[in-house]
């Protein structure tokens, strides 16, 4: 009876040391999730301008949309961003991801560069995916403006190299703080809707400087404030699901808890009456 009893004791303590963890790593994915929360609605506004730009430029400049706004025929396959985490606990979030890559690639033909140790460790693990090899794109969930600018330049001339068909990012989407969901975002081809409105038609936009090295230059920037975007939009997805699971860790812990508290009480209450009876018994013989 007492060995059961310190076994029980013995799991009580090691539920509340756990509990301690996760309810500190809750906290602080708490305050990462505000953290990419601001940082992700800020962008938005920023992100829809620059899309209204390029789709305004592509609709008043047909030439420069048939060089950037169709994948290169002449290419196999695609290049594909494939955005995950850096660290484990955060639910199904990077299993999600895992699961929607292999719908939406040929593991013959497109290349994968993958963007979060989870995300490197699963393909490495898996084998079979043609990874990206080459030094000139670095990206990493933490990457500098600076960095995802050069990144950027180094997609965007593998595009007009016509090394790839198309250029896509997998990512987690953000619906709110309970749902979010893998989605794939093609970043070349550039396929932005934009609609002429009855002004335009008599009164065009005017792009200074005209040509190539208007475009050139927008693109740059769309092409930069995108990965950016989905980066954050990812990372926020991904504290979500953290605080998600430790939350619900922490319920697990207190039913636990609970449970073997109850239990506890029961056994221990079962051994003093045990020894409760052993002395009224023992003291009748002595009579």
């Amino acid at each position: 009876m007492a060995l059961g009893l310190n076994k029980t004791k013995r799991r009580i303590a090691s539920i509340r040391s756990t509990q301690k963890i996760t309810k500190a790593m809750g906290m602080v994915a708490t305050v990462k999730l505000k953290r990419f929360k601001d940082a992700h609605f800020a962008e938005e506004e920023y992100f829809s301008s620059l899309e209204k730009a390029v789709g305004a430029l592509f609709a008043f400049a047909p030439g420069e949309k048939s060089h950037y706004g169709l994948p290169n025929p002449q290419a196999e396959g695609d290049l594909v961003l494939f955005i995950t985490s850096d660290l484990g606990l955060c639910a199904a979030y990077n299993s999600n991801l895992f699961r929607f890559l292999d719908q939406c690639i040929d593991k013959g033909k497109d290349t994968v560069l993958p963007i979060g140790e989870k995300g490197r460790a699963h393909l490495l693990h898996e084998g079979g995916f043609r990874l990206y090899q080459g030094g000139d794109i670095v990206l990493t969930l933490s990457s500098s403006e600076r960095d995802i600018e050069e990144a950027c330049k180094s997609l965007r001339n593998r595009f007009n190299e016509g090394k790839y068909r198309r250029i896509r990012v997998i990512y987690t989407s953000y619906v709110n703080s309970l749902s979010f969901q893998p989605k794939e975002y093609t970043l070349l081809p550039v396929s932005v809707p934009y609609a002429i409105s009855k002004e335009e038609e008599y009164c065009p936009p005017l792009f200074e400087p005209a040509g190539k090295e208007q475009i050139h230059s927008l693109l740059g920037i769309y092409l930069a404030g995108v990965v950016r975007s989905l980066l954050d939009e990812s990372q926020l997805s991904e504290q979500a699901s953290r605080r998600n699971a430790m939350d619900s860790a922490n319920d697990n812990a207190e039913d636990l808890l609970k449970q073997l508290s109850v239990e506890y009480n029961k056994a221990r209450q079962a051994a003093i009456t045990q020894e409760i009876t052993e002395v009224v018994s023992g003291a009748g013989n002595a009579k």
